[in-house]
């Protein structure tokens, strides 16, 4: 009885360890939906180049528990009604245990809602929207600051060269809107009122932009994403040797640099990571090492740098789901919300079970007229 019952009790242990092997093996899939064709592709492109050399170094080391992580990526082209599509297509058919590293306003706020329908979290939509924090939304985690902090940055930095009548290019959506209400917030907080609303509605015609600028008498002008047609807007204004001091949030900035060509120097962006042309802080450095081992490396950009730390933050909410129960979209979700003030080296991100902060880091960097970008 004592053999047959040693036997029993070893059979089990072997059909546990085995059970743990076979989960081992399962790959963790992740879901992305992200604009690799159409205007934003070229910022999409980096940013999915940097969370994967990222990822392929985590899968170089073993994994996470063992298991590899698969990024399964489908193409919104910068479309909302497209992003939503997609995050319900992996949502509902593939099975993704989180949704990842959109990109831009519109698309991030459309994946929002499927995911908090579905209750999948979404980590690491790259978008400054307010809709992404406000009200609080608990399967939505964004790790890049909001715009509403670039915005207070970029009219500091334009009061700072004593530019006060202030033009503001938004997206005539919801979005948008709100950018333009907390806009208009943030100047009254500094005596000051927007000086031009700049609305991208019907027919887009930059060079009646540029007049009313001028009518107007605009100093400064920044913006809310939408960087190819803000870039279109600086050549129009730049034709009519206007003196308006340029300034942009972090979307697409080296893309937005290329198509400027020399109309680009002395425009002003603000970032959201750090500058990734040093070897400081840490998590630059960790950066440029894993480019490094990736044959052929992708270039090094703000958007890039992005991406490799908004993978860095999904892995290691990964490696904090509780042990002993299954890495499901709730385990997740749980294992998200410990990270209170996550260091991922040099930049602290903060998830809580009442507040998704994500960063709050802000920088400013200006071209060069090498087109460099120069702090």
């Amino acid at each position: 009885m004592r053999n047959r019952a040693f036997r029993i009790a070893l059979a089990v242990v072997f059909a546990s360890v085995a059970a743990g092997a076979g989960a081992q093996g399962v790959p963790i899939l992740i879901g992305q939906t992200i604009a690799l064709t159409g205007g934003p592709s070229e910022h999409g492109k980096a940013v999915l180049a940097g969370a994967s050399a990222y990822l392929d170094k985590v899968n170089a080391g073993g994994g996470v528990a063992g298991r590899r992580i698969v990024l399964k990526t489908l193409d919104d082209a910068g479309d909302s009604k497209r992003a939503a599509e997609n995050t319900a297509r992996l949502a509902d058919e593939d099975k993704v245990i989180a949704v990842f590293g959109g990109i831009e306003g519109g698309p991030c706020v459309a994946s929002m809602k499927v995911a908090t329908e579905k209750k999948v979290p979404l980590v690491a939509c790259m978008a400054g929207s307010p809709e992404l924090r406000d009200p609080f939304q608990r399967y939505t985690f964004p790790v890049r600051a909001a715009h509403f902090d670039e915005f207070a940055r970029l009219i500091d930095t334009a009061r700072t060269y004593g530019r006060t009548r202030i033009a503001f290019l938004y997206s005539d959506s919801d979005t948008g809107r709100q950018h333009l209400a907390n806009v208009r917030k943030l100047l009254a907080a500094r005596g000051l009122e927007l000086g031009l609303p700049v609305p991208l509605a019907g027919a887009f015609e930059p060079a009646k932009i540029a007049a009313a600028l001028q009518s107007a008498r605009i100093q400064a002008m920044f913006n809310h994403g939408s960087y190819a047609q803000y870039a279109a807007v600086i050549q129009e204004t730049k034709k009519l040797g206007l003196d308006v001091q340029f300034l942009a949030v972090n979307s697409g900035a080296q893309q937005m640099v290329r198509s400027l060509g020399q109309d680009a120097p002395g425009l002003i962006f603000t970032q959201i990571v750090p500058y990734p042309w040093r070897s400081v802080p840490a998590v630059v450095k960790e950066f440029h090492e894993a480019l490094k081992a990736r044959t052929p490396g992708p270039e090094i950009s703000f958007s890039a740098l992005e991406g490799f730390i908004s993978a860095k933050v999904l892995v290691e909410a990964l490696r904090r789901a509780p042990p002993g129960r299954p890495l499901d979209r709730e385990a997740l979700l749980a294992a998200l919300e410990t990270m209170h003030s996550y260091d991922a080296g040099g930049l602290e991100v903060s998830f809580t079970p009442r507040a998704h902060r994500g960063a709050e880091f802000v920088d400013t960097v200006v071209v060069a007229r090498d087109g460099r970008f120069v702090r």
